[in-house]
């Protein structure tokens, strides 16, 4: 044999053995993690035995005599499968990411000192009701008992990082709540984005750029003009109403424009734009604009880098809810469907659990949020709920002076106040010294100034300029018992039940949409929607809200019984895909609404026929009609057939985009024709003017993009299409030079012209990462799929992708989608059909790992039964806890 060859043989068989050794110790180390799920376990902190019953797919039906013992099993349970994600989600939360991690993510540990989440969750756990304080502490004893127990055989996550759990306390929990509504709050982000685009082009140029949501609609409750307000409400501490006119507008062509609120400065310097006498200083809201842009870069970025350090990526931060009651359902009682739509990382973001207790005969299941106890989602005996983000906008940057004499002391208006200051100290893996730094506070909330490591240096300067301070106020910085209101919807039995719970709600703020079994159906606002003074509209112009100098006072909440409602409604459907609740809603919600497709598209298809059976609503979750495809189409065959003619290259693809039926299928080369054609209109209407990276803050909200361009093509009078021609022949021009660069661009990076090799699969793809998967050695066992699939983020089947990486990658991969699937026919509450992303366990290798994904791509269900005789049918496993 050639020494070479032998050599090179020897090498393989080495590697071999190597690999056969590591794969050895993985699978020991990760099955020694396969905790018990059948036989009985002696265990302290309960008073009674409880059966834990695990069906194939790992869904755990608890059933315990009183309800102290089935929240103490519902911890046990919840760490059993979930331990680590559970430990790096309040890791997240305080801050402590650098002890097992180390510096890598140092920023990401001083940017959530910061916002104090942790502090926040500590202040909040004294204000607690006795009901919610009694529920944390059995629930906390119990994942507790799991650590204790299992502390020499941990989940694989912690032998790979090499640390172990510290015992879990009541207030963890309040910070995974916490956590959930600042992932879900990206109001603060467009602020900034938005001052970067002003900062860059000027408020009169810039304004081109902000969207707009249609007065057509949909909106979720259908009213008529002709229906009166109610009364304002009176916030607390008031003496009189807090009335303010939010909603003014003005007609462009076939569109109408909404403006929210404009917040300034008592400055009457400057171009003002005056109508009805409110004087509006341009020049005042250009700087401030501008100020924001660059004072609060470090803490934007540090944000964006900890999103995507943890595969939190997409925006579309949404989900779908709708109901029908029984005159549209074939079996007489309502149906209800939910998808909420979250980024899809391993595991899931939703653990399936059924919770049963004798001493009130309650049973409850759905969706719980590993490492808090009840069910967020779900259904009981006599009620199912779902829900929807309500969009809202919910954070506010302001712009303080500091005090000329002593920049430790700021300025509200007249009245000076010390900044509050509190020394942190991090311990960072592989390192002797801890990091020390300064958080500085406000009265109306953190300094996010400067926030970067490197900015920092031991004490953190106030290195920003020299005489302002930039400060984020949030909603969710404010007292709220969003469990104990999730405790009342578990047990409800009536809409006005459910409504009573739902009013201790507060973070965040969401749609919620109710049936029973009595028929009737519902939908209820819920959470915190904050109430601004010296707040005006705009005249002339849209312009986002802005808070500034401390000049708005934050003066309250508007009132529960105020917040929009709809019981029983006389269209017999309720429809909530994160559109507008309420077209004359006379308080300022959100500019951030989703684009109408969605919402128009489930609302079609109700509309369309008086009876749907629970199958059909699987097909409306999974459908993947694009509407706005279909707009942005006919704006496209109008551009062409007005100009001599398209290059005879580019027929055939225009032929297949004119024959296609806007379905998103992963089999569709015009799905992949369209979406080309998409992101260039994108890049030419917007890359040069901003730059790239500007560009790419601007389109990472993807609804702002979209609605601002159907905007744009509807005005048809933009200077932004402007090139010396006429005003369509512009608009024109651009749509056929986009087309055209998509095409161009599908050649390049496909390597032929034939368009049968373009199918939409073979370009959008998920891969679910695990938060250890980008790790080379651990990605493939870790990490589920890549998976081929249909879809975007307007079709109601949601899988948004990012509109930077095609240009940068040729690849049109998605990460954010519907987290779980849910239908509950009331007509047989007792058996909801359920699906999730991945599976139960948070275990790798474990059989209940990824056994759900596949179910979930090809819009399959699996169920979750609330009746034990049905239970019995299945193949179950049995744990006793005993006392």
């Amino acid at each position: 044999m050639h020494p070479v060859l032998k050599t090179i043989i020897g090498l393989l068989i080495l590697l071999i053995a190597v690999f056969i050794t590591l794969g050895v110790l993985f699978s020991d180390l990760t099955q020694r993690s396969f905790y018990e799920e059948t036989g009985t376990v002696k265990v302290e902190g309960i008073t009674d035995t409880v059966n834990v019953i695990r069906n194939n797919f790992g869904v755990a039906h608890i059933y315990a005599r009183n309800e102290r013992d089935m929240y103490f099993a519902q911890g046990y349970t919840h760490a059993q499968d979930r331990l680590w994600q559970m430990d790096i989600m309040r890791r997240v939360a305080e801050g402590r990411l650098s002890e097992i991690y180390g510096r890598d993510v140092l920023d990401y540990d001083v940017l959530f000192r910061t916002i104090g989440i942790g502090k926040s969750a500590y202040s909040f756990y004294n204000q607690l009701s006795p009901k919610t304080k009694s529920i944390l502490d059995s629930y906390t004893k119990g994942v507790n008992y799991f650590i204790q127990t299992h502390i020499k055989n941990l989940p694989l996550e912690f032998d790979v990082l090499n640390y172990k759990p510290d015992e879990w306390k009541p207030e963890h929990s309040l910070m995974i709540v916490r956590l959930m509504g600042w992932d879900l709050n990206l109001s603060w982000y467009a602020d900034y984005m938005f001052g970067e685009v002003v900062n860059k082009l000027g408020l009169e140029r810039a304004k081109e750029l902000f969207p707009i949501y249609p007065e057509t609609g949909p909106f979720v409750i259908h009213t008529n003009k002709e229906t009166e307000k109610k009364d304002s409400v009176k916030t607390k501490n008031e003496k009189k109403d807090v009335t303010l006119n939010l909603f003014q507008g003005q007609r462009d062509g076939n569109s109408f424009t909404q403006y929210p609120p404009l917040v300034l400065p008592p400055d009457k310097s400057g171009r003002s734009a005056s109508k009805g006498g409110n004087n509006i200083s341009y020049n005042v809201i250009e700087n401030n604009y501008k100020s924001l842009a660059v004072e609060g870069a470090d803490f934007f970025n540090t944000v964006k880098n900890y999103r995507n350090y943890f595969g939190i990526e997409g925006s579309h931060i949404g989900s779908n809810a709708w109901v029908v009651n029984g005159k549209k359902t074939e079996n007489g009682k309502p149906i209800l469907a939910n998808d909420p739509h979250l980024s899809l990382s391993v595991p899931s973001k939703w653990y399936e659990i059924h919770l049963y207790n004798d001493q009130y005969k309650s049973s409850v299941a759905g969706y719980s949020l590993p490492g808090t106890p009840a069910v967020v989602i779900g259904s009981n005996n006599v009620i199912s709920w779902g829900m929807t983000s309500l969009m809202s906008d919910d954070s506010d940057f302001y712009i303080l002076q500091l005090d000329s004499s002593n920049r430790t002391k700021y300025k509200i208006k007249d009245a000076t106040y010390p900044l509050d200051s509190l020394v942190e100290s991090i311990k960072v893996k592989g390192e002797n010294d801890s990091y020390d730094f300064t958080c500085y506070t406000t009265r109306l909330g953190p300094v996010i100034s400067n926030l970067n490591v490197s900015g920092f240096g031991r004490k953190r300067e106030l290195r920003t300029s020299p005489d302002k301070i930039i400060v984020l106020r949030w909603t969710g910085f404010d007292f709220s018992d969003e469990l104990e209101a999730i405790y009342k919807v578990n047990y409800a039995k009536s809409w006005t039940e459910f409504r009573n719970g739902l009013s201790l709600f507060g973070v965040p703020p969401s749609n919620f949409v109710y049936a029973d079994t009595s028929g009737n159906i519902g939908y209820q606002v819920a959470g915190k929607i904050s109430l601004r003074n010296n707040v005006t509209g705009a005249d002339n112009g849209y312009i986002p809200t802005y808070t500034s100098m401390g000049t708005v006072d934050f003066t309250g909440y508007v009132h529960f019984d105020e917040l929009p409602n709809e019981y029983n409604p006389q269209k017999d459907y309720i429809v909530t895909a994160n559109n507008p609740p309420l077209k004359d809603y006379k308080y300022y919600i959100s500019d951030l609404f989703e684009p109408p497709y969605r919402a128009m598209r489930i609302d079609e298809i109700l509309k369309s026929r008086g009876s749907f059976s629970a199958d059909e609503f699987k097909l409306i979750q999974t459908d993947f009609m694009n509407l706005l495809a279909k707009q942005y189409c006919e704006y496209l065959f109008e551009a062409f057939r007005d100009s001599v003619g398209i290059p005879m290259d580019y027929r055939k693809y225009y032929e297949l985009l004119k024959k296609w039926d806007y379905q998103m299928t992963a089999f569709s080369p015009a799905a992949t024709i369209f979406a080309a054609f998409e992101i260039q209109l994108y890049k030419n209407l917007y890359m040069n003017l901003l730059g790239k990276d500007v560009y790419d803050n601007y389109v990472f909200i993807q609804n702002v993009p979209v609605r601002n361009t159907v905007k744009l093509l509807t005005k048809n009078n933009s200077w932004l299409f402007s090139d010396g021609q006429n005003e369509t022949t512009n608009r024109n021009f651009i749509l056929r030079k986009s087309f055209i660069d998509g095409i161009d661009e599908l050649k390049e990076i496909s390597g032929t012209d034939d368009y049968n090799n373009w199918l939409w699969g073979n370009y959008h793809k998920i891969l679910m990462q695990h938060p250890l998967g980008q790790v080379p050695a651990l990605g493939g066992i870790l990490n589920i799929g890549p998976y081929e699939m249909g879809g975007s983020g307007v079709t109601v089947n949601n899988a948004e992708y990012n509109f930077s990486k095609p240009l940068e990658s040729g690849n049109f991969n998605f990460t954010l989608g519907a987290s779980m699937r849910m239908i509950v026919d009331l007509s047989k509450n007792k058996n909801l059909l359920t699906i999730i992303t991945t599976g139960q366990s948070g275990q790798p290798l474990h059989p209940n790992y990824r056994d759900q994904s596949r179910l979930w791509l090809n819009g399959e269900y699996t169920s979750i039964t609330i009746d034990f005789n049905e239970l019995l049918k299945e193949e179950l496993k049995v744990l006793k806890l005993e006392p």
